[in-house]
C-alpha cells in the first residue's frame, strides 16, 4: 500500500483517537446542562442587577454619590478576571475552575448583603464580578469542547438566550426583589441558587480515566479536566500583567466617574492623573504581554486578522451597540412618556424576545447551512435598520407606546449577530490556545459592554443637561432645577405644569445619543464583518 492510500487511513484513525479521546473526558447530561445554563443566568442578571436598585443601595448605606460604583463594581471583577480564567482552566480543568468560580460569586453576594459600608457593598461586587466571569465564559468553554461542532452553534444559541434574559431581567427582578425583600436579602437570595449549581456540576461532570492514547496537543484547553503529568514544566502565572490590567481598569472607570461628576472644570488634575496612569499602565501590559510575559494572559498573537482579530474587534464593536441602547429601552419611556419604572422595565420584553428568538433561529441556519459570515450581515442590516427607526421616531417624533415594538427586530437581528460570531469562532478550532480563545472572545465583548454604557450614559448626561439649560433658560434657579430633575427618573411634580412639555421635549431629544452610538458601532461592525471569510473546513 502507497504513502498516499495510507494517509485516509491514518487520518481516520487519528479522528477515532480523538473521538475515543472526548468521550473519555467530562460527560454532560441534560442535569449538568440545565445547571451550566442556571450559573450563566445568574452572572449575566447580575450584571443588570443594581441599575434600578443602586441609588437605593448607596442611600441606605449613606453613600449616594458612590451609587455608580455598585455598577461597574461587578463589570470591574468580570474584566479582571476574564483573563485569569483561561488559566486556570489551561491548568485545573473546567470542572474545577467554574466550581471554583461559583464559591466566588457566592462569597461576594453574602459580602454585599452582610454590608454595612459602601466600601464593603462595592469589594462585594467585585468578588461576585470575578466570580461571575468565570460561571458565564466556562460554559461556553465546556459546551465548546464535549460536543462536536454541529451541536455547538445550537448549544450556544442557548447560552445566548439565558444571558440576554439575565441581562435584560435583572435590572426588574433586582426592583422586585428590592421592593419585596430588602435590598440585602435580594443579594443573599443568589447565594442558594449557586451552591445548587455547585453541587450539580461537582457530582455530575466527573471526568473518567483519560484514554491512554490521547493526543497531547489537546491538553491544553481540552475537557479532560486532569493536571498535567508532574514532569511538565509549568510557566510562571503573568502577576505583572494582571496589576497592570487592574490599574488600567480603576484608573479608566475613575476617569468615566470623574467625566460624568459635577464641577468638571475643578477636577483637571485628577481627569489628567487619571489619563495619564491609565495610557502608561495599558501601553506596559501590552509590552508585557508581547514581550515580556513568559505565559501571557492574552495571547496577541490571536488578534491577528488572519486568526480571530476580525472576530474580537466585531465584539468590541457589538458590545458597544448593544449597551449603548440601554437607557432608551427603559428609561426613555419613563422620563418623557410618562409611565411608572415597573411599566418602563417592561418595555425590555420585546427586545428579550427579539434576541432569543434570533438566537435560537440563527442556531438553526448556522447548523443547517454551515455558514456564519451571512447571517452576520443579515443580522447587521436588520438591526441597523431597526435602530435607525427607533432613532428617528422615538427622538424626533411622538412615538406611540406600541412603538416599543422597533426593538424586537432590531434584538433579534443583535441575537443573529452574536450567535453566528460565536460560531464562527468555535468553527475555527484551535488546537492550542483553546479556552484563551473564548477567554479574549468574552474580553472583547466586556470592554464593548462597558465601553457602550458608559460612553452612553455620559453622553447623554451631558446632551440632556444641555437641551435643558436651553428650556429653562429664563427659569430662575434654573442650576437647582435641572439638578433635581436629572436626580429623578419621573418628572411629574417636579417643575410647574407650564414648563413640564418644554422640560420633556428637551429630555426626549436627548435620547438620540443612544442609537446615535449603536449606530456608528454597527457601521463599523459591518465593514470588519464584510472582511470575514467562513473556515472552509467548516
Amino acid at each position: 500500500m502507497t504513502t498516499q492510500d495510507q494517509a485516509p487511513l491514518v487520518a481516520s484513525s487519528q479522528d477515532e483517537e480523538h473521538m475515543n479521546h472526548k468521550s473519555s473526558g467530562l460527560q454532560v447530561g441534560k442535569l449538568a446542562v440545565g445547571s451550566l445554563l442556571l450559573a450563566c443566568f445568574l452572572a449575566n442578571a447580575d450584571e443588570s442587577f443594581v441599575l434600578t436598585t443602586g441609588s437605593d443601595v448607596a442611600s441606605a448605606l449613606n453613600a449616594s454619590s458612590s451609587a455608580a460604583w455598585l455598577i461597574t463594581g461587578y463589570n470591574l471583577g468580570y474584566i479582571l478576571a476574564l483573563p485569569v480564567y483561561g488559566k486556570i482552566c489551561d491548568s485545573t480543568g473546567p470542572t474545577r475552575a467554574i466550581l471554583l468560580a461559583l464559591t466566588v460569586y457566592g462569597f461576594g453576594c453574602l459580602m454585599t448583603g452582610v454590608s454595612q459600608t459602601i466600601h464593603l457593598a462595592v469589594a462585594g461586587r467585585i468578588i461576585s464580578g470575578f466570580g461571575g466571569a468565570g460561571m458565564n465564559e466556562l460554559v461556553s468553554v465546556i459546551l465548546n469542547e464535549v460536543h462536536s461542532f454541529d451541536r455547538v452553534a445550537m448549544l450556544r444559541s442557548y447560552v445566548t438566550t439565558v444571558s440576554i434574559i439575565g441581562i435584560t431581567c435583572g435590572a426588574p427582578l433586582g426592583a422586585f426583589l428590592t421592593s419585596w425583600i430588602g435590598w440585602q436579602w435580594a443579594f443573599l437570595i443568589h447565594i442558594p441558587f449557586a451552591m445548587i449549581c455547585l453541587i450539580i456540576i461537582s457530582l455530575s461532570l466527573s471526568p473518567r480515566t483519560p484514554s491512554t492514547f490521547a493526543n497531547p496537543k489537546l491538553s491544553y484547553g481540552s475537557i479532560d479536566d486532569h493536571k498535567a503529568p508532574e514532569d511538565t514544566p509549568r510557566k510562571s502565572f503573568d502577576i505583572l500583567g494582571l496589576i497592570l490590567l487592574f490599574i488600567s481598569v480603576i484608573c479608566f472607570l475613575a476617569f468615566v466617574q470623574l467625566t460624568q461628576a459635577e464641577n468638571l472644570e475643578k477636577k483637571p488634575l485628577l481627569l489628567t492623573i487619571c489619563a495619564a496612569v491609565f495610557v502608561g499602565c495599558f501601553t506596559t501590559f501590552c509590552l508585557n504581554e508581547t514581550r515580556w510575559a513568559q505565559d501571557p494572559m492574552i495571547h496577541f498573537s490571536l488578534l491577528s486578522p488572519n486568526k480571530f482579530g476580525l472576530i474580537y474587534s466585531a465584539q468590541v464593536l457589538l458590545g458597544i451597540a448593544q449597551f449603548s441602547m440601554a437607557p432608551i429601552l427603559g428609561d426613555y419611556w419613563v422620563s418623557s412618556r410618562g409611565l411608572s419604572p415597573s411599566e418602563g422595565a417592561m418595555c425590555w420584553i420585546p427586545g428579550t424576545i427579539g434576541f432569543a428568538s434570533g438566537s435560537l433561529v440563527t442556531g438553526k441556519l448556522v447548523q443547517k447551512t454551515r455558514k456564519c459570515v451571512r447571517w452576520t450581515i443579515i443580522g447587521l442590516v436588520i438591526t441597523i435598520a431597526s435602530f435607525a427607526l427607533i432613532l428617528v421616531r422615538w427622538t424626533i417624533f411622538e412615538p406611540h407606546f406600541w412603538e416599543i415594538l422597533y426593538s424586537f427586530p432590531g434584538w433579534f437581528g443583535m441575537g443573529m449577530l452574536l450567535s453566528s460570531q460565536f460560531a464562527a469562532l468555535s468553527a475555527a478550532r484551535p488546537e492550542q490556545n483553546a479556552a484563551t480563545s473564548i477567554t479574549t472572545y468574552y474580553f472583547a465583548q466586556q470592554v464593548g459592554l462597558m465601553t457602550g454604557i458608559t460612553a452612553a450614559k455620559a453622553l447623554l448626561i451631558k446632551e440632556m443637561r444641555r437641551g435643558l439649560n436651553v428650556a429653562l433658560k429664563d427659569q430662575a434657579g434654573r442650576a437647582k432645577l435641572i439638578d433635581k430633575i436629572m436626580g429623578h427618573r419621573q418628572l411629574l411634580g417636579l417643575v410647574p405644569p407650564t414648563l413640564a412639555e418644554p422640560v420633556r421635549l428637551a429630555i426626549q431629544k436627548s435620547y438620540y445619543v443612544s442609537p446615535a452610538i449603536s449606530l456608528v458601532s454597527l457601521l463599523l461592525a459591518f465593514f470588519i464583518v464584510l472582511k470575514q471569510r467562513d473556515v472552509k473546513t467548516f
